[in-house]
């Protein structure tokens, strides 16, 4: 196996409903014929670093290799090469070495057009195809890259080790092979609340006699100090014909000082999707999760979720990079130490996933949780939730932002000592943001390193339902192959 930089965020099932899995897996699959290829080509004479581009005589252009790690570095290269265009608008090695500093750039639309010019004015460079083929696979054009990776094939004057490589990834578009990777999360950080405790000192219970102020107890107020983190992730990804199956395993663990605060969750997911190429396509989700807290199993939930997409053809209603879908949600949770919370939701979702340069993920649900027994606190409760989560790259780092809005209004009074008995509403904001960029790869296996904040704040109408949380962390995270 291969340790490689991680080079996108963790699956999740808005980005699947997406078609991204599909993508992410195939750029990363490829990234070592990618990059092996580069280098032999350079050392054989084939490749554009062997090349002065002076066919014309204004224009002399030599590229580098290796090519500098920094983005202020590429940055010149690209601003030298603006200069130089207007003498070499026939030089297909210039549009060659143009794409390849936009593509090291991360500016893969550009890096496109680059290269097509230059595989227009000479269709047989072999740099710019290799290159040409990593921007496909990063834009999600898998169908046209396996075809030019076919054409590729065919060339006698590729290395042995890049025509291997070639006839490898050729075999894995192979609709009965599996593709799996592994993606693995260690952080350290520090959190204000680490026991979940409400926002407050003393608490008003109202008796028939009259209400009553107690002050809490140390144990019950908000705790805060240093935390691990650490995740697992499992990713396996298996083409049916124009189908696909997505299958996600996940183990997180935070560790701290006090064992009352430690918890572990377990999630695992299947998920069909009809034909993510497809104008239209359903998707179809079921999950399971359980979470412990302190030492103790605190919840087990199956979800389950059917969804519609479609591509809208009108490009004035929305971008064609953007796929709206509709469908249902249902789930079913059991609190093993608090059966009186047991309950089963139902509801629409809404969703809207937008692919380009940047990503954007949203997705709205409504609907009704209904309470196994009358005992519950509360009643049935109507619940609202708002997801939001965006994207991009900047140079070499990646950025992700994500917010949650929940709304929940119970049906019933929540207890005659809260308020007496008013019925409980409560409103919460999460937001957590993270920026990441890849290490030397001679450093810690080629991991990523990262940088994330997080805030969350819940507001009810209920003082001991009102909290405060905010937490800092940095990490690696490593994809292996």
């Amino acid at each position: 196996m291969k340790i490689k930089a991680c080079q996108s965020g963790l699956s999740k099932w808005l980005l699947v409903m997406a078609g991204v899995a599909l993508e992410a897996l195939s750029v990363s699959a490829s990234a070592e014929l990618i990059d092996s290829a580069a280098g032999s080509l350079a050392s054989s004479g084939l490749g554009l670093s062997s090349v002065v581009f002076g066919s014309l005589a204004a224009c002399i252009v030599k590229p580098v290799y290796p090519l500098p790690n920094d983005p202020a570095s590429l940055a010149a290269l690209q601003a030298q090469l603006d200069v130089m265009e207007p003498e070499c608008l026939r030089s297909a090695g210039f549009y060659a070495w143009r794409g390849t500093i936009l593509l090291a750039q991360r500016q893969n639309a550009a890096a496109i057009e680059a290269l097509e010019r230059a595989l227009l004015l000479d269709p047989s460079l072999p740099g710019a195809q290799l290159d040409y083929l990593d921007a496909l696979l990063r834009i999600g054009d898998n169908a046209s890259a396996k075809n030019l990776m076919k054409q590729l094939a065919t060339r006698t004057d590729l290395p042995v080790n890049v025509r291997s490589l070639l006839e490898r990834e050729i075999a894995a578009t192979n609709t009965d092979v599996w593709r799996t990777h592994w993606v693995l999360t260690a952080a350290a950080g520090v959190d204000s609340n680490l026991n979940n405790a409400p926002a407050l000192n003393e608490l008003t219970l109202t008796f028939p006699q009259g209400p009553v102020t107690l002050p809490l107890l140390e144990t019950s107020r908000p705790r805060n100090g240093a935390v691990a983190l650490n995740t697992v992730q499992w990713q396996g990804l298996k083409p049916q014909g124009s189908q696909l199956w997505l299958f996600l395993a996940e183990l997180r663990a935070r560790h701290t000082a006090s064992p009352a605060s430690r918890y572990q969750q377990a999630d695992l997911s299947a998920n069909w999707l009809q034909s993510p190429g497809a104008p239209h396509q359903w998707m179809v989700r079921t999950g399971l999760t359980r979470i412990d807290f302190g030492g103790q199993k605190l919840l087990q939930s199956f979800r389950a979720s059917v969804l519609h997409q479609w591509q809208v053809s009108d490009t004035s209603v929305l971008p064609s990079v953007c796929k709206p879908g509709i469908g249902i949600d249902l789930e079913v949770r059991h609190y093993p130490v608090s059966f009186e919370l047991n309950g089963g939701y139902g509801g629409l979702v809404g969703a809207l996933n937008c692919r380009g340069v940047n990503s954007l993920d949203m997705q709205l649900r409504l609907g009704r949780d209904q309470a196994d027994t009358p005992s519950r606190p509360g009643g049935h409760y109507r619940r609202a939730e708002l997801h939001l989560n965006w994207e991009a790259r900047y140079g070499y780092s990646r950025l992700n932002a994500n917010y949650v809005y929940t709304r929940q209004i119970d049906g019933n009074g929540y207890s005659p000592l809260l308020s007496n008995n008013q019925t409980r509403q409560a409103s919460r904001h999460s937001f957590r943001a993270e920026i990441a960029r890849p290490l030397e790869p001679s450093w810690l296996g080629g991991a990523e390193g990262f940088f994330s904040i997080e805030f969350n704040q819940q507001a009810s109408n209920l003082a001991a339902f009102n909290s405060r949380q905010n937490a800092l962390y940095a990490g690696l995270r490593w994809v292996v192959q």
